[in-house]
């Protein structure tokens, strides 16, 4: 029988306990404040033992036993427990806050290498490895404290669920138990099974949407802040730098002098900053006969002393000024020759140092994106050592009285002089605990996402052709995920095809204004008129739906309309090619001409010389959301999608073979000259035979020109003449398509100002498109890896580990070593160096305060830690040495 004791968790009927064979507990180092004592706030702060039958206790037995059970192979249909917890070990509840509504959280204790594990996830692989390994190696463990890594990790790569056994009661101000209404208790989950994949992020390919016919002018206004920072990032010329970065982004600030350690490897450099504010420092360069420059103040009273040499009515200007105040005494607005001196502007950037209340004024040139920079193993293990320290020194009523003594550094400040270890060094154990915590605040809002600027968009969704659909069926790889029941189609002998089962996808996440009639008693939904049979051709449907212009990724700011790199490689993009998506580019010749000399390139495939292994770049076109079951198939779910024209790296001179092909011999004595199309248009394909074969000629007779297209009344006159230039004049055609209207016209721009052009690519290459004109790709906004920066390679702060990287030999493994540095180029997929956001938080200013707040939480929580084993030392220590510092490091690790 199933026996229930306080609390909604009770013991499963018929256990099977599990029992630990060993240990790595000691009871010595169980908590030693486990008595209730109100201070003079009415607080408490205490731990107080969890026996085995209590609740807390029984969900965790429950919850590490079960996968357990599953990870060691044992008899499935069984109800696993732990029968105790390991030798030493002890589950306390912490209570903090005021005593009659305090804070609890559960915490397993007792361990010699871990302090203490906060939830059964944590638990689980340490668990694992004490029933397995008779060793005791801790080589041989999985936990996060053991193996350095952040949970999210462990879990997703163990399956565990994203929910554990964290938090058994409330935080401070819940209602207690006894006044919450009576809710149905529900069943424990089945554990996942072992290696579950998780699911794939969606990716496809599209006719791109058209906007309505019939426009009478943009009702909707383009953000400016998102025109000015698109536009100041594309800007090049001779005095101009483009402004990459933008307000609300978090960068790296270079220290200048560097925050010195006992190595060169354990400088701190870089500081992690928020951009406040920024604007343009214009400077005159003085240019003189013999080449030297000069910055400041410039005389040019020799300009007018030149004008006076031609005219003499100007009177005496050996000082430097006019004999009279008329305008004639001015110099001349157009004269001959150039001025002796050039304007310089660059961008200067308010930076908030986070970790701290300091504030500084950086140039673009000392600054780098968060993901071109990250610090070293050597430096971070340096800082927690110089952070265990602090804490072990600091006096405790100080830090109790003011923990936010260590916002007070300034990381700018000048250095001591002199190269006297004790000199320089005490900065850098003033900066150990700041530095950590503004590593764990841009660590925080590295996983931060949020779509912003929302506007109402207007396409229409063009009818599904039943030829196309019953002669071109889509394979299982370009196939979405399968749609729901209600959205499949009626008729089995007609399959969806990747067009329509998109074009459902879209109208089940868009609102039709011809829906809101009353004309019919019975309307009809979008879906189900998209997927109903009908006798004649349906007319278009006009839709809206909701979009976004820009979205917080991370750390950056991404607007659409920009490039942004994509985490997948060109070789698995379809990497033989499809009907609408081009096969990868290949090596140009001077490429292959360049590789004759390396054993290496001559031995490998061609084509991965060529944009195969490369990375893809996405031009962002449309952020929207849609509907999508979820991951256990029990209902709906919202999820973010991208869409854009995807672009891939091909080397500058590689020539596309399709526009070079040979000329056509017929079987006159004439001969003609026809230029291939890269990929047929599915609308223009012929039906095909049940033998496959093509019932007529795919292309037109070259001795026989085909008809001019008949008139359509139904069909708009410009689209009937674009047809017709089509045929008859192609250039003119092309220079017809040449302003054809995007969904993003619906949005005012500013007047006399053209699209956005794209940026330039790497050095020796360029962006070419994979799909043809009028497509694009749809993908999940978990594909993306973050901005483009274009010639980040360059950048002053940058060049020195590149050419690091460059100079080092294939014995040093220097190229794969830094693959996160040619991955933000687009050499490698963006997967090497990506942003991987995964809260989502209604505005920027809630993720950086929640993202401070959590990094101090850590803190003090570790301080915490650290002072009630300073007040209450061990009487004994383990064998084997000192107690380890894993657990309290670990609760601030950067994630």
């Amino acid at each position: 029988m199933s026996r229930r004791h306080a609390g909604a968790h009770t013991l499963p009927e018929n256990p099977e306990w599990i029992e630990f064979p060993r240990s790595d507990g000691n009871y010595a180092l169980l908590p030693k404040n486990t008595e209730q004592v109100v201070d003079g706030d009415g607080h408490v702060n205490y731990m107080r033992p969890v026996g085995l039958e209590e609740s807390q206790a029984i969900l965790w037995r429950v919850a590490v036993g079960s996968q357990l059970a599953v990870r060691m192979g044992l008899p499935a249909g069984r109800n696993y427990v732990l029968k105790t917890w390991p030798e030493g070990y002890q589950l306390y509840d912490h209570n903090k806050g005021p005593l009659k509504a305090p804070r609890h959280d559960p915490y397993l204790c007792g361990s010699v290498s871990v302090n203490r594990f906060r939830s059964t996830n944590e638990f689980i692989p340490h668990a694992l490895w004490l029933m397995q390994d008779a060793t005791m190696n801790r080589g041989n463990c999985s936990c996060k404290y053991c193996t350095k890594q952040p949970q999210r990790i462990i879990s997703d790569t163990m399956g565990l669920s994203t929910h554990p056994a964290r938090r058994s009661s409330s935080v401070a101000g819940a209602v207690p138990s006894s006044r919450r209404p009576s809710r149905p208790r529900r069943e424990l989950r089945e554990p996942r099974a072992v290696g579950r994949v998780p699911p794939k992020p969606y990716a496809a390919v599209r006719r791109a949407p058209k906007p309505p016919k019939v426009i009478l002018g943009p009702e909707q206004y383009i953000l400016p802040e998102r025109d000015l920072d698109t536009r100041a990032a594309l800007i090049s010329g001779e005095g101009q730098r483009p402004r990459w970065f933008r307000k609300g982004e978090l960068l790296w600030c270079h220290l200048e002098p560097p925050i010195r350690g006992l190595t060169p490897d354990e400088d701190i450099q870089f500081w992690p900053a928020l951009v406040e504010d920024f604007h343009v420092k214009t400077q005159p360069v003085f240019e003189s006969p013999d080449g030297m420059q000069a910055y400041g103040e410039i005389d040019v009273g020799h300009l007018y002393k030149e004008a006076a040499d031609d005219n003499p009515a100007l009177g005496d200007v050996s000082n430097g000024t006019p004999a009279g105040s008329s305008r004639a005494t001015d110099p001349p607005l157009e004269a001959e020759g150039s001025v002796p001196w050039k304007v310089q502007q660059w961008y200067v950037y308010k930076m908030k140092l986070l970790g701290t209340a300091q504030y500084c004024l950086v140039t673009d040139q000392q600054v780098l994106p968060y993901l071109a920079y990250a610090p070293s193993d050597l430096l971070l293990d340096r800082v927690r050592d110089e952070l265990a320290q602090f804490m072990n020194t600091v006096p405790i009523d100080a830090m109790d009285r003011d923990i936010e003594l260590i916002s007070m550094f300034d990381p700018m400040e000048p250095e001591p002089q002199g190269e006297d270890i004790h000199a320089y060094y005490a900065k850098y154990q003033r900066a150990a605990a700041p530095y950590t915590l503004a590593i764990q605040i841009a660590a925080n809002v590295a996983q931060y996402w949020l779509p912003t600027d929302e506007w109402e968009c207007k396409f229409i969704i063009p009818p599904d052709s039943p030829s196309i659909s019953s002669a071109h069926p889509p394979s299982a790889s370009q196939a979405p995920p399968p749609p729901s029941s209600a959205s499949r189609p009626s008729t089995p002998s007609q399959p969806a095809t990747l067009h329509s089962l998109i074009t459902q996808s879209l109208s089940q996440n868009a609102i039709s204004p011809a829906l809101n009639g009353t004309t019919s008693s019975h309307p009809e939904s979008i879906s189900t008129q998209a997927r109903l049979p009908r006798a004649s051709a349906p007319a278009p449907q006009t839709v809206i739906q909701m979009r976004f212009q820009g979205l917080w990724w991370g750390t950056e700011r991404i607007w659409t309309d920009e490039l942004v790199r994509l985490k997948i490689a060109r070789c698995q993009f379809a990497p033989k090619g499809t009907d609408v998506i081009f096969p990868p580019a290949g090596p140009s010749m001077s490429t292959l001409e360049n590789m004759k000399d390396n054993p290496e390139a001559l031995n490998a495939d061609p084509q991965r010389l060529g944009a195969s292994e490369k990375g893809l770049f996405l031009r962002l076109e449309g952020l929207f959301v849609v509907d999508v079951m979820n991951a256990e198939g029990t209902g709906m779910t919202r999820e973010c999608r991208a869409s854009g024209m995807v672009y891939e790296l091909a080397d500058d001179d590689w020539e596309d073979a399709t526009n070079a092909s040979p000329p056509a011999e017929t079987n006159g004595s004439g001969k003609g000259k026809e230029k291939a199309t890269e990929v047929p248009d599915s609308s223009d394909m012929a039906t095909q035979s049940d033998r496959g074969a093509p019932t007529f000629m795919s292309q037109p007779s070259p001795l026989k020109p085909p008809p001019l297209p008949n008139p359509d009344p139904t069909v708009p006159l410009a689209d009937t003449a674009n047809a017709m230039l089509t045929q008859t004049s192609p250039e003119a055609a092309a220079r017809g398509n040449e302003k054809t209207p995007s969904l993003e016209d619906q949005l005012s721009r500013p007047v006399l100002t053209s699209p956005y052009p794209l940026p330039p690519a790497t050095k020796g290459f360029r962006f070419r498109p994979i799909l043809p004109p009028g497509h694009e790709a749809i993908v999940s906004l978990s594909l993306i890896s973050g901005r483009y920066y274009p010639g980040l390679f360059h950048h002053p702060l940058m060049a020195p580990t590149v050419a690091h990287a460059l100079s080092l030999t294939s014995e040093e493994v220097g190229l794969y070593d830094h693959r996160h540095l040619w991955a933000m180029e687009g050499l490698l997929p963006g997967i090497y160096q990506s942003m991987d956001p995964r809260q989502w938080r209604k505005s920027r200013t809630v993720m950086l305060q929640e993202a401070a707040s959590e990094a101090r939480d850590r803190f003090s929580e570790r301080w915490e830690e650290t002072k009630m084993a300073r007040l209450h030392p061990p009487e004994s220590q383990p064998e084997g040495g000192d107690v380890s510092m894993d657990g309290p490091e670990a609760s601030m690790e950067v994630d």
